[in-house]
């Protein structure tokens, strides 16, 4: 065998900026033992591998993520190595949403790793993406624990993420699926039936011109994009995994006769199906404002809404933009500091702004005032008179001078118009949105709905979720793929969201209609904090800011275990946020299920066990005792 040393590396020399756990590591090391910390690479003839060879008297303990540096041809590469039930594993650093964000400052609960900034979660036993906003998974390496040391087996060339693997078209499989709609669930759909072994004809149809892209990167990039810049995956990965695409069409009929099912499209196409995804989203309502044609009005609800308003920020001096939200304050922030030299007015003419509606004044007085330090002009509950060509009148006649509107509208109607010419009227809420129980079903056993355009309960706060927050879209539309496949899994992840504005991250779990009282921990000034959001004293959501403590991903985890204190306990500090992951993590109901819905699939699953596995499912997904809904007896009573 042919061996060759790469590097001989003291690991305290890797203590660099944003490595925050190796400087833990090597904080009360003597210069003696730091010399006993070596790491050595070989080149190995086999495989393009290379063996890593860690020498330490410091291993990582359960749940500690131990940043370690290897080789990738000529740059070095951070991985990290944790143990879980007493094995060590190794996988990447980076999170694959943005190749940017350091994992070793996450945390881990069970097998399960939150990313610090997106709130991304990973399996560290395979590497496996368990939660958007990633798609993508981590590369995982083999790993060989001796007693005095810890060998790591890796590629000469390290990927920095994983496509997942994909099951392809098989033309003797005769069943087929129609997914209808553009957006995150969509292509959740899309994605985890291929993934978990769906090999029959996969119809999606769009009335947008391009396959699903990520909505969310639109508000944090416009000047320097193209339109593939925003897709999930090209359109070659699609034709691979034999993706029949009907672009820039509408669905107007749906046949749901089960001698004859099928759609008609706009162009009097017909398709059959087994089974169909409506994930069709929402338009928004256009406010009965005087003259609002007279100024070019961008919704910024599409790509090609993006892309002309891109082009029309090329000529323009005066920017107005309606409406406060999280979104609208992202996309302020990205003109400001992509096109400094536009002046922009954010105007909301409501009593109280949607931002402040779902967050409160103090972290709305908080997040404003960074916007106006930035030079942006903010007018709330002003209303507006009359748009003109160049200018918008408020009433009072005040005038401010605009060359185009961005709209960010408080009303949104979902865009279900085709379901109500079908054989079948579908049950709809009060605002048009299609009603599913929580496994994504509408009233036809055989039609799914996910996204803003379905009405899913959400057992957390018992009320019906309008799928408002991309990562819920996303996890609804997995859980419509399970359920079309039979797995019988109900909606359960709890949404985690963030957002930046000039820098400043703010995350979000759950969601809630509304509150009626908060908590603060922290400090606001110093960005430092955590907000709770309560109802009736109990705890309904949070948002915070990124902390070494990962205090969000551990109410996120805490809210999913309903093992949350009351809001009042919280506020009287007879509890913290460290109590709720000490809490966490001593009822050991967390962890990931992927991996568990493979074994299920895949396995040969005796007839006498099913029931047991399909219980103890049920027990992960609503891990507490006094839950009013039970999994269990329902996918009983389907089966």
């Amino acid at each position: 065998m042919r061996r060759r040393i790469l590097k001989l590396i003291p690991i305290f020399l890797f203590a660099s900026k944003g490595i925050r756990s190796s400087c833990k590591l090597q904080s009360d090391l003597t210069e003696e033992q730091k010399k006993g910390i070596i790491q050595t690479a070989q080149m190995l003839d086999y495989n393009n591998t290379q063996l890593i060879t860690y020498t330490s008297f410091k291993k990582p303990k359960e749940g500690e993520l131990m940043p370690f540096v290897i080789q990738n041809g000529d740059e070095d590469y951070q991985i990290i190595l944790t143990r879980y039930q007493g094995k060590i594993y190794a996988f990447g650093s980076l999170c694959p949403y943005d190749l940017e964000t350091d994992l070793s400052e996450g945390i881990c609960f069970g097998d399960k790793l939150y990313c610090p900034k997106h709130g991304c979660q990973f399996d560290i036993t395979n590497g496996m993406v368990e939660g958007p906003p990633s798609i993508d998974n981590l590369p995982k390496f083999g790993v060989k624990e001796n007693e005095d040391s810890i060998e790591v087996y890796a590629p000469l060339i390290v990927p920095k993420k994983i496509i997942p693997q994909y099951h392809f078209r098989d033309y003797n499989d005769q069943r087929k699926v129609i997914i209808y709609g553009g957006g995150a669930a969509a292509f959740a759909c899309l994605t985890t039936l291929r993934e978990f072994g769906y090999t029959g004809e996969l119809s999606y149809v769009s009335n947008e011109n391009y396959m699903p892209y990520d909505k969310t990167k639109m508000s944090k990039r416009i000047k320097a994009t193209k339109p593939e810049d925003f897709f999930f995956r090209k359109d070659k990965w699609y034709q691979a995994i034999a993706v029949d695409a009907h672009l820039g069409r509408r669905i107007s009929y749906v046949n749901n006769k089960h001698s004859n099912t099928y759609v008609e499209l706009d162009d009097s196409n017909k398709i059959a199906y087994d089974t169909i995804l409506i994930a069709t989203g929402t338009d928004p309502v256009h406010p009965p404002i005087k003259g609002i044609e007279n100024q070019p009005v961008f919704y910024f609800n599409s790509l090609d809404s993006h892309q002309q308003l891109k082009e029309k920020l090329k000529t323009i001096n005066d920017l107005s933009i309606i409406g406060i939200n999280t979104m609208s304050l992202e996309v302020a922030q990205t003109i400001r500091q992509e096109y400094p030299n536009i002046k922009i007015n954010i105007i909301d003419p409501n009593d109280e702004s949607q931002f402040q509606v779902q967050y409160g004044p103090d972290l709305t007085n908080l997040v404003l005032d960074l916007h106006v330090e930035k030079g942006i002009n903010v007018y709330e509950n002003i209303k507006i008179k009359k748009f003109e060509k160049d200018s918008i009148i408020f009433k009072g006649n005040k005038k401010l001078k605009s060359d185009a509107v961005i709209l960010f509208p408080s009303t949104v109607a979902p865009k279900t118009e085709f379901a109500e010419v079908s054989d079948h009227q579908f049950e709809f809420d009060t605002a048009g949105r299609v009603k599913v129980d929580y496994f994504q079903r509408t009233d036809i056993k055989r039609i799914f709905a996910a996204g803003s355009c379905a009405n899913t309960y959400y057992y957390t706060n018992g009320t019906g979720h309008i799928g408002d927050q991309w990562q819920a879209c996303y996890n609804q539309g997995i859980t419509a793929a399970y359920n079309m496949l039979a797995l019988n899994v109900p909606w359960h992840q709890i949404p985690f969201t963030y957002t930046e504005q000039f820098g400043k991250v703010l995350q979000q779990t759950s969601s809630w209609p509304q509150f009626d009282e908060i908590h603060i921990e922290g400090d606001l000034k110093k960005w430092d904090f955590i907000i709770y959001y309560g109802m009736n004293d109990f705890v309904v959501g949070a948002v915070g800011t990124p902390s070494k403590q990962n205090r969000v991903a551990i109410v996120n985890e805490g809210i999913r275990c309903k093992n949350v204190p009351f809001l009042s306990d919280l506020k009287n500090g007879k509890y913290s946020t460290k109590d709720i992951e000490t809490a966490v993590r001593k009822i050991k109901k967390s962890g990931c299920y992927k991996s568990t819905l493979y074994k299920f699939r895949y396995d040969i699953v005796p007839e006498y066990n099913l029931w047991t596995f399909r219980d103890n499912m049920s027990t992960f997904y609503f891990p507490y005792d006094n839950a009013e809904i039970s999994a269990a007896p329902k996918m009983k009573g389907d089966e």
